[in-house]
Protein backbone atom coordinates (compact mmCIF):
# COMPACT_ATOMS: atom_id res chain seq x y z
CA UNK A 1 0.00 0.00 0.00
CA UNK A 2 1.80 3.17 -1.02
CA UNK A 3 1.29 6.06 1.66
CA UNK A 4 0.46 9.59 0.51
CA UNK A 5 2.61 12.79 2.28
CA UNK A 6 0.73 15.78 0.78
CA UNK A 7 3.50 18.94 0.57
CA UNK A 8 0.97 21.40 2.44
CA UNK A 9 -0.44 24.71 1.14
CA UNK A 10 2.96 26.58 0.69
CA UNK A 11 4.00 24.01 -1.89
CA UNK A 12 2.72 26.07 -4.83
CA UNK A 13 5.32 28.96 -4.16
CA UNK A 14 8.27 28.46 -6.93
CA UNK A 15 12.16 28.54 -6.06
CA UNK A 16 13.40 32.02 -6.01
CA UNK A 17 16.62 33.66 -5.19
CA UNK A 18 19.98 34.51 -6.12
CA UNK A 19 21.15 30.49 -5.74
CA UNK A 20 18.44 29.73 -8.23
CA UNK A 21 18.67 32.19 -10.50
CA UNK A 22 22.36 31.35 -10.86
CA UNK A 23 21.77 27.53 -11.46
CA UNK A 24 19.50 28.23 -14.17
CA UNK A 25 22.15 30.43 -16.10
CA UNK A 26 24.61 27.63 -15.34
CA UNK A 27 22.22 25.28 -16.71
CA UNK A 28 20.82 26.53 -19.75
CA UNK A 29 23.19 29.32 -20.54
CA UNK A 30 27.12 27.86 -20.25
CA UNK A 31 27.84 25.70 -23.09
CA UNK A 32 31.04 24.27 -21.77
CA UNK A 33 30.41 23.18 -17.64
CA UNK A 34 33.72 21.36 -16.85
CA UNK A 35 36.02 24.15 -18.24
CA UNK A 36 35.71 25.93 -14.44
CA UNK A 37 38.10 24.56 -12.01
CA UNK A 38 36.98 21.81 -9.69
CA UNK A 39 37.46 24.45 -6.62
CA UNK A 40 35.01 26.61 -8.32
CA UNK A 41 32.28 23.86 -8.89
CA UNK A 42 32.38 23.01 -5.53
CA UNK A 43 32.04 26.10 -3.91
CA UNK A 44 28.65 26.87 -6.93
CA UNK A 45 27.29 23.34 -5.28
CA UNK A 46 27.46 24.11 -1.84
CA UNK A 47 25.41 27.23 -2.43
CA UNK A 48 23.14 25.38 -4.74
CA UNK A 49 22.20 22.65 -2.95
CA UNK A 50 22.23 24.11 0.19
CA UNK A 51 19.15 26.50 -1.00
CA UNK A 52 17.48 23.57 -2.43
CA UNK A 53 17.68 21.80 1.28
CA UNK A 54 16.02 25.06 2.75
CA UNK A 55 13.62 24.65 0.14
CA UNK A 56 12.25 21.01 0.66
CA UNK A 57 12.69 21.52 4.57
CA UNK A 58 10.11 24.12 4.50
CA UNK A 59 8.24 22.51 1.97
CA UNK A 60 8.18 18.63 1.97
CA UNK A 61 7.24 17.01 5.58
CA UNK A 62 8.32 14.06 4.92
CA UNK A 63 11.64 15.33 4.00
CA UNK A 64 11.41 17.64 7.04
CA UNK A 65 10.76 14.60 9.54
CA UNK A 66 13.70 12.66 8.03
CA UNK A 67 15.58 15.12 8.28
CA UNK A 68 15.17 16.16 12.18
CA UNK A 69 14.76 12.37 12.95
CA UNK A 70 19.19 12.27 11.78
CA UNK A 71 19.30 15.26 14.11
CA UNK A 72 20.10 17.55 10.65
CA UNK A 73 19.24 21.22 10.88
CA UNK A 74 20.60 23.25 8.29
CA UNK A 75 23.02 25.01 9.99
CA UNK A 76 25.11 21.85 9.39
CA UNK A 77 25.96 23.33 5.71
CA UNK A 78 28.36 26.17 7.06
CA UNK A 79 31.53 24.63 5.88
CA UNK A 80 32.72 23.60 3.09
CA UNK A 81 32.98 19.59 3.00
CA UNK A 82 30.12 19.87 5.21
CA UNK A 83 27.56 18.35 2.64
CA UNK A 84 28.09 15.04 3.32
CA UNK A 85 25.73 15.52 6.03
CA UNK A 86 22.40 16.28 4.03
CA UNK A 87 19.92 13.45 4.70
CA UNK A 88 19.80 11.07 1.71
CA UNK A 89 16.25 9.34 1.08
CA UNK A 90 17.40 5.73 -0.19
CA UNK A 91 15.93 5.38 -3.44
CA UNK A 92 13.48 2.25 -2.39
CA UNK A 93 11.55 5.22 -0.16
CA UNK A 94 9.90 6.63 -3.78
CA UNK A 95 8.77 2.83 -4.55
CA UNK A 96 6.46 3.01 -1.23
CA UNK A 97 6.29 6.65 -0.28
CA UNK A 98 4.35 9.90 -2.87
CA UNK A 99 6.84 12.27 -1.48
CA UNK A 100 6.30 15.98 -3.43
CA UNK A 101 7.40 19.22 -2.47
CA UNK A 102 4.84 20.99 -4.72
CA UNK A 103 1.04 20.40 -5.31
CA UNK A 104 0.07 16.94 -7.68
CA UNK A 105 -1.31 19.24 -9.89
CA UNK A 106 1.62 20.84 -10.74
CA UNK A 107 3.27 17.80 -11.23
CA UNK A 108 3.97 14.72 -13.73
CA UNK A 109 4.53 11.19 -12.45
CA UNK A 110 7.13 9.54 -13.61
CA UNK A 111 8.32 5.46 -12.66
CA UNK A 112 10.39 2.94 -13.26
CA UNK A 113 9.17 -0.21 -15.15
CA UNK A 114 9.88 -2.73 -12.38
CA UNK A 115 7.92 -5.88 -11.65
CA UNK A 116 4.45 -5.38 -9.43
CA UNK A 117 5.05 -3.51 -6.24
CA UNK A 118 8.57 -2.34 -6.92
CA UNK A 119 8.21 1.03 -8.87
CA UNK A 120 9.74 3.96 -7.97
CA UNK A 121 7.03 7.02 -8.45
CA UNK A 122 8.87 10.54 -8.50
CA UNK A 123 6.78 13.73 -8.90
CA UNK A 124 8.35 16.45 -11.47
CA UNK A 125 6.89 19.84 -12.31
CA UNK A 126 7.89 21.79 -14.60
CA UNK A 127 11.19 23.35 -13.99
CA UNK A 128 12.32 20.27 -12.24
CA UNK A 129 11.79 18.20 -16.30
CA UNK A 130 12.73 21.28 -17.80
CA UNK A 131 15.74 21.46 -15.75
CA UNK A 132 16.50 17.56 -16.70
CA UNK A 133 16.60 18.37 -20.19
CA UNK A 134 19.07 21.15 -19.79
CA UNK A 135 21.36 18.54 -18.54
CA UNK A 136 21.46 16.96 -22.01
CA UNK A 137 21.27 20.38 -24.30
CA UNK A 138 22.70 19.69 -27.69
CA UNK A 139 25.09 22.94 -27.38
CA UNK A 140 27.23 21.34 -24.99
CA UNK A 141 30.92 20.98 -25.44
CA UNK A 142 30.36 17.34 -24.34
CA UNK A 143 28.48 16.91 -26.89
CA UNK A 144 30.14 18.97 -30.05
CA UNK A 145 32.80 16.57 -29.61
CA UNK A 146 30.35 13.89 -31.11
CA UNK A 147 28.69 16.01 -33.93
CA UNK A 148 31.70 18.50 -34.54
CA UNK A 149 30.10 21.59 -36.77
CA UNK A 150 26.89 19.61 -37.90
CA UNK A 151 23.85 21.88 -38.24
CA UNK A 152 20.99 19.35 -36.84
CA UNK A 153 18.72 21.38 -37.24
CA UNK A 154 18.99 21.37 -41.02
CA UNK A 155 21.64 17.88 -41.47
CA UNK A 156 20.80 15.84 -38.33
CA UNK A 157 18.53 12.95 -38.10
CA UNK A 158 17.84 11.50 -34.99
CA UNK A 159 16.43 7.80 -34.98
CA UNK A 160 15.06 6.76 -31.81
CA UNK A 161 15.16 3.11 -30.54
CA UNK A 162 12.09 2.93 -28.22
CA UNK A 163 8.86 5.06 -28.27
CA UNK A 164 7.48 8.39 -28.36
CA UNK A 165 6.65 10.19 -25.74
CA UNK A 166 2.69 9.46 -25.96
CA UNK A 167 3.31 6.34 -25.95
CA UNK A 168 6.27 6.17 -23.34
CA UNK A 169 3.20 6.23 -20.62
CA UNK A 170 5.41 7.74 -18.22
CA UNK A 171 8.10 5.24 -18.61
CA UNK A 172 11.23 7.50 -17.23
CA UNK A 173 13.97 5.74 -19.53
CA UNK A 174 11.49 6.07 -21.96
CA UNK A 175 10.54 9.70 -21.56
CA UNK A 176 14.45 10.40 -21.29
CA UNK A 177 15.72 8.86 -24.34
CA UNK A 178 12.66 11.12 -26.19
CA UNK A 179 14.78 14.16 -25.36
CA UNK A 180 16.83 13.36 -28.64
CA UNK A 181 14.10 15.78 -30.26
CA UNK A 182 16.02 18.56 -28.50
CA UNK A 183 18.79 17.54 -31.28
CA UNK A 184 17.19 16.99 -34.81
CA UNK A 185 14.27 15.63 -36.44
CA UNK A 186 13.41 12.62 -34.77
CA UNK A 187 11.54 9.41 -35.89
CA UNK A 188 10.82 6.57 -32.92
CA UNK A 189 10.53 3.27 -33.97
CA UNK A 190 8.99 1.72 -31.45
CA UNK A 191 4.73 1.32 -32.09
CA UNK A 192 2.02 -0.87 -30.06
CA UNK A 193 5.07 -2.47 -28.51
CA UNK A 194 7.03 -3.54 -31.53
CA UNK A 195 10.41 -2.43 -32.35
CA UNK A 196 10.68 -1.88 -36.00
CA UNK A 197 14.17 -3.18 -36.66
CA UNK A 198 13.47 -3.62 -40.90
CA UNK A 199 11.92 0.29 -41.18
CA UNK A 200 15.51 1.34 -38.55
CA UNK A 201 17.57 -0.04 -41.36
CA UNK A 202 15.92 1.28 -44.39
CA UNK A 203 15.90 4.73 -42.70
CA UNK A 204 19.28 4.67 -41.68
CA UNK A 205 20.26 3.98 -45.08
CA UNK A 206 18.27 6.46 -46.51
CA UNK A 207 19.13 9.13 -44.37
CA UNK A 208 23.31 8.05 -45.10
CA UNK A 209 22.20 8.39 -48.49
CA UNK A 210 20.79 11.99 -48.10
CA UNK A 211 23.92 13.63 -46.38
CA UNK A 212 21.99 13.53 -42.93
CA UNK A 213 24.39 13.38 -39.87
CA UNK A 214 22.36 10.25 -38.23
CA UNK A 215 22.60 9.59 -34.39
CA UNK A 216 21.06 6.77 -33.19
CA UNK A 217 19.83 6.07 -30.05
CA UNK A 218 18.01 4.05 -27.64
CA UNK A 219 19.06 1.66 -24.49
CA UNK A 220 21.69 -1.32 -25.10
CA UNK A 221 19.33 -3.74 -24.91
CA UNK A 222 17.53 -2.66 -28.22
CA UNK A 223 20.68 -1.30 -29.98
CA UNK A 224 22.10 -5.35 -29.54
CA UNK A 225 19.36 -6.22 -31.15
CA UNK A 226 19.24 -3.65 -33.88
CA UNK A 227 23.10 -5.00 -34.53
CA UNK A 228 22.05 -8.45 -34.45
CA UNK A 229 19.42 -7.93 -37.27
CA UNK A 230 21.93 -6.09 -39.20
CA UNK A 231 24.45 -9.04 -38.80
CA UNK A 232 21.72 -11.83 -39.24
CA UNK A 233 20.63 -9.93 -42.38
CA UNK A 234 23.99 -9.23 -43.82
CA UNK A 235 23.83 -5.41 -43.43
CA UNK A 236 26.67 -3.31 -43.20
CA UNK A 237 26.86 0.40 -43.47
CA UNK A 238 29.33 2.67 -44.09
CA UNK A 239 28.77 5.67 -42.36
CA UNK A 240 32.25 6.94 -41.39
CA UNK A 241 32.04 10.18 -39.18
CA UNK A 242 28.48 10.94 -40.53
CA UNK A 243 26.57 8.42 -37.37
CA UNK A 244 26.54 8.92 -33.32
CA UNK A 245 25.34 6.26 -31.37
CA UNK A 246 23.83 6.95 -28.07
CA UNK A 247 22.96 4.28 -25.49
CA UNK A 248 20.78 4.27 -22.25
CA UNK A 249 19.52 2.77 -19.68
CA UNK A 250 20.57 -0.55 -18.29
CA UNK A 251 23.34 -3.68 -19.05
CA UNK A 252 22.97 -6.35 -17.24
CA UNK A 253 19.81 -8.35 -16.61
CA UNK A 254 21.55 -11.21 -14.28
CA UNK A 255 25.24 -12.30 -15.53
CA UNK A 256 24.37 -14.32 -18.57
CA UNK A 257 22.82 -12.08 -20.33
CA UNK A 258 25.08 -8.93 -19.26
CA UNK A 259 25.85 -6.36 -22.18
CA UNK A 260 29.25 -5.57 -22.47
CA UNK A 261 29.99 -1.83 -23.68
CA UNK A 262 33.51 -2.47 -25.07
CA UNK A 263 32.11 -4.99 -26.98
CA UNK A 264 28.62 -3.21 -28.14
CA UNK A 265 31.12 -0.23 -29.29
CA UNK A 266 33.21 -2.77 -31.17
CA UNK A 267 30.03 -4.29 -32.66
CA UNK A 268 29.01 -0.71 -33.71
CA UNK A 269 31.88 0.24 -35.32
CA UNK A 270 32.10 -2.53 -37.45
CA UNK A 271 28.28 -2.84 -38.26
CA UNK A 272 27.43 0.81 -39.04
CA UNK A 273 31.01 1.60 -40.17
CA UNK A 274 32.05 4.21 -37.90
CA UNK A 275 35.32 6.24 -37.91
CA UNK A 276 36.25 5.84 -34.46
CA UNK A 277 34.81 4.40 -31.07
CA UNK A 278 34.53 8.05 -29.97
CA UNK A 279 31.79 8.53 -31.69
CA UNK A 280 30.13 5.49 -29.80
CA UNK A 281 28.39 7.26 -26.34
CA UNK A 282 26.43 6.04 -22.84
CA UNK A 283 24.25 8.35 -20.74
CA UNK A 284 23.34 7.78 -17.24
CA UNK A 285 20.09 8.39 -15.40
CA UNK A 286 18.16 6.63 -13.49
CA UNK A 287 14.30 7.90 -12.32
CA UNK A 288 15.04 9.21 -9.49
CA UNK A 289 17.90 11.44 -10.28
CA UNK A 290 17.43 14.96 -12.28
CA UNK A 291 20.21 15.28 -13.98
CA UNK A 292 21.72 12.94 -17.19
CA UNK A 293 25.68 12.08 -16.81
CA UNK A 294 27.08 12.04 -20.77
CA UNK A 295 30.19 10.00 -21.10
CA UNK A 296 32.97 11.98 -23.06
CA UNK A 297 34.94 10.63 -26.38
CA UNK A 298 37.06 8.64 -23.53
CA UNK A 299 34.10 7.16 -22.32
CA UNK A 300 34.02 8.68 -18.76
CA UNK A 301 30.84 9.96 -17.65
CA UNK A 302 31.07 13.35 -16.37
CA UNK A 303 28.82 14.56 -13.82
CA UNK A 304 27.27 18.62 -14.08
CA UNK A 305 29.20 20.50 -11.53
CA UNK A 306 25.39 21.31 -10.03
CA UNK A 307 25.53 17.53 -8.83
CA UNK A 308 27.69 16.57 -5.69
CA UNK A 309 28.43 12.79 -5.86
CA UNK A 310 29.41 10.85 -2.56
CA UNK A 311 30.57 7.35 -2.92
CA UNK A 312 30.00 5.49 0.58
CA UNK A 313 30.57 2.12 2.18
CA UNK A 314 27.91 0.45 2.32
CA UNK A 315 28.55 -0.42 6.46
CA UNK A 316 28.09 2.64 7.88
CA UNK A 317 27.73 5.27 4.84
CA UNK A 318 30.61 6.62 5.66
CA UNK A 319 32.51 8.77 2.48
CA UNK A 320 35.11 6.43 0.78
CA UNK A 321 37.96 7.83 -0.47
CA UNK A 322 38.06 8.96 -4.43
CA UNK A 323 38.96 5.86 -6.95
CA UNK A 324 37.49 3.34 -4.12
CA UNK A 325 34.04 1.51 -4.73
CA UNK A 326 31.01 2.02 -2.57
CA UNK A 327 27.34 3.08 -2.52
CA UNK A 328 26.35 5.77 -5.21
CA UNK A 329 24.52 8.64 -3.57
CA UNK A 330 23.90 11.40 -5.07
CA UNK A 331 22.51 15.65 -3.94
CA UNK A 332 20.79 16.85 -6.79
CA UNK A 333 19.40 20.76 -6.24
CA UNK A 334 17.71 20.72 -9.50
CA UNK A 335 14.48 18.97 -8.50
CA UNK A 336 12.12 21.54 -6.77
CA UNK A 337 9.24 19.51 -6.88
CA UNK A 338 10.91 16.59 -4.57
CA UNK A 339 13.90 16.25 -2.29
CA UNK A 340 16.59 14.58 -5.01
CA UNK A 341 19.16 13.83 -2.40
CA UNK A 342 19.10 10.25 -3.02
CA UNK A 343 20.93 6.51 -1.60
CA UNK A 344 21.07 4.57 -4.41
CA UNK A 345 21.44 1.20 -5.16
CA UNK A 346 24.38 0.76 -7.29
CA UNK A 347 28.08 0.32 -6.48
CA UNK A 348 30.43 2.63 -8.26
CA UNK A 349 33.11 5.09 -7.72
CA UNK A 350 33.92 8.81 -8.30
CA UNK A 351 37.29 10.88 -9.16
CA UNK A 352 37.88 14.04 -9.56
CA UNK A 353 40.04 16.04 -12.49
CA UNK A 354 41.76 12.78 -13.53
CA UNK A 355 39.90 12.43 -17.23
CA UNK A 356 42.35 12.00 -20.48
CA UNK A 357 39.48 14.55 -22.18
CA UNK A 358 40.92 17.49 -19.86
CA UNK A 359 37.30 18.32 -18.35
CA UNK A 360 37.64 19.18 -14.61
CA UNK A 361 35.42 18.01 -12.15
CA UNK A 362 33.50 14.46 -11.32
CA UNK A 363 33.18 11.27 -13.07
CA UNK A 364 31.90 8.18 -12.00
CA UNK A 365 31.87 4.62 -12.89
CA UNK A 366 29.01 2.58 -11.96
CA UNK A 367 29.71 -0.99 -11.04
CA UNK A 368 26.95 -3.09 -10.64
CA UNK A 369 23.22 -2.47 -8.66
CA UNK A 370 22.94 -4.31 -5.23
CA UNK A 371 21.12 -7.34 -5.18
CA UNK A 372 17.89 -6.53 -3.56
CA UNK A 373 14.70 -7.37 -5.52
CA UNK A 374 13.76 -8.91 -9.10
CA UNK A 375 13.75 -4.66 -10.25
CA UNK A 376 15.52 -4.75 -13.41
CA UNK A 377 15.71 -1.06 -13.98
CA UNK A 378 13.46 1.06 -17.10
CA UNK A 379 15.44 -0.50 -19.91
CA UNK A 380 15.59 -3.83 -19.35
CA UNK A 381 11.92 -4.24 -18.12
CA UNK A 382 11.11 -1.97 -21.41
CA UNK A 383 12.83 -4.89 -23.53
CA UNK A 384 10.62 -7.81 -21.82
CA UNK A 385 6.93 -5.94 -22.87
CA UNK A 386 8.53 -4.82 -26.68
CA UNK A 387 8.94 -7.58 -29.44
CA UNK A 388 11.12 -7.05 -32.63
CA UNK A 389 9.90 -7.08 -36.06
Amino acid sequence: MTMHIDAGPRSSIALTGTEFAELDRLIFEDDDWWAMPSAEQAALRHRFITAAVAHHLEHNAAYRTFAESSGFTLADLGAPGSLVRVPQFPTRMFKRVEVRSVRAADCDVFKSSGTSGTQSMVWRDEPSLERLAGSLRPEGDIWRTLYGDVDLDDDGQMVHLGPNRREADGVWISYIMTLVEMFAATRSYVADGVLRLRDVVRDLEGALADGKFVCVAGPPVFMAELLRHMSDNGVKLSAGDRMAVITGGGWKKNESTKLDPDRLRSLAMDTFGLASAQQVRDVFNQVELNTAFIECEHHRKHVPPWVEVIVRDPRDLSPVPAGQVGLMSYLDPTARSYPCFLLAEDFGSAETDNCPCGRGGTTVHIDRRMRTSSHHGCALRLAETVRTD
